[in-house]
């Protein structure tokens, strides 16, 4: 019994190391189209969810905040992705950021 909570525990810490490892790891310096394909899914992703589960007391959080949020989880200098996404599809970001 002893030996499969020590192994339970190993499995444990391991995991932690690794997803201390994966959350620290440094912003990306360049910004593919790949990259900028996968932020979008996940703002768009976010967006409907955000409507889908709505609630009348608790306001929903802005376009802007959606698609900065993305950048954090792919690692992406949001001033970067925004650029981007300015060159690359500016009519998108106006109704993100506005002009």
């Amino acid at each position: 019994m002893l030996f499969f909570s020590l192994r339970h525990l190993i499995g444990v810490c391991s995991l932690a190391l690794l997803f201390f490892a994966v959350s620290c790891s440094p912003k990306k310096e360049s910004i593919t189209e790949y990259d900028m394909k996968r932020v979008l899914e996940r703002f768009a992703s976010a967006r409907v969810q955000t409507g889908i589960t709505s609630d009348v007391n608790t306001p929903a959080p802005s376009d802007q905040a959606l698609f900065e949020e993305a950048c954090e989880v792919y690692r992406l200098p949001t001033e970067k992705a925004k650029s981007y996404l300015k060159e690359k599809n500016p009519s998108l970001f106006e109704s993100i950021y506005g002009n």
